[in-house]
């Protein structure tokens, strides 16, 4: 297979993910500066010998590249914390619960408050903000009881400890504290409907920089990759 990587405008980036304006997978209420970097991560629909790879077959293989980026992207000053919206469902969301600890029952996580009172048919949404490991947010995205291909929507942050708590405790997308947070983090990643592709926006690395870590990363661990900057 084969990973792109094209920068784009940051200002796009809300729009270009397609899950919406408003609701838990709706953009913060936040302007990425302009000195922001935004990149989208894609596998080509075919690859080195021209082979068309199916939808099914390049979602499945995002899945660890989401892993993959926040590793090559991480540094010894920050940790990873997760947040994943979406129906509270089978199969989407609620799929995520079982990574809220490890078995020893060691782990920092919250959640959303949910009602549904009427009996018919209805979707409820919910928020899970998960602190990972690199390894458990491994097992996270490539767990396919997690909707990530389908309705949830699955944001990554690099922050500082300090700023951990506060972000697990964000449920509202217009939450004040926004600023705080994105102001200081080290990058977020984003998928985007549908697990098409990926968005990066970070403030810390340079385009050259990402570019050189991304690539690094993703050849040491032997996937052929092209890129466009």
């Amino acid at each position: 297979m084969i990973v792109r990587i094209n920068q784009f405008d940051v200002a796009q980036a809300q729009s270009n993910a397609a899950w919406g304006d408003h609701g838990p997978r709706g953009g913060f209420d936040y302007v990425w500066p302009a000195d922001a970097n935004a990149f989208e991560i894609l596998i080509l629909e075919n690859d080195e010998q021209s082979q068309a790879l199916d939808k099914r077959f390049r979602q499945s293989q995002l899945r660890p590249l989401i892993g993959e980026v926040a590793a090559a992207l991480l540094e010894d000053d920050q940790k990873i914390v997760v947040r994943l919206d979406g129906p509270l469902q089978s199969g989407e969301l609620l799929g995520v619960f079982s990574h809220l600890t490890t078995p020893e029952g060691r782990g920092r996580f919250a959640f959303s408050e949910a009602r549904k009172f009427q009996r018919e048919p209805a979707t409820t949404a919910g928020s899970v903000r998960l602190c990972l490991s690199l390894e458990r947010l491994a097992a996270l995205c490539g767990d396919q009881a997690v909707g990530l291909d389908q309705e949830v929507r699955l944001r990554i942050f690099s922050v500082a400890e300090e700023l951990v708590d506060v972000l697990l405790d964000i449920n509202d997308t217009e939450d004040e504290r926004w600023p705080e947070v994105l102001d200081h983090a080290g990058f977020m990643l984003s998928t985007v409907r549908g697990l098409e592709s990926m968005h990066l926006m970070t403030r810390r690395f340079s385009p050259a920089d990402a570019r050189n870590r991304l690539l690094q990363r993703l050849t040491s661990r032997a996937q052929p990759t092209q890129s466009a900057m």
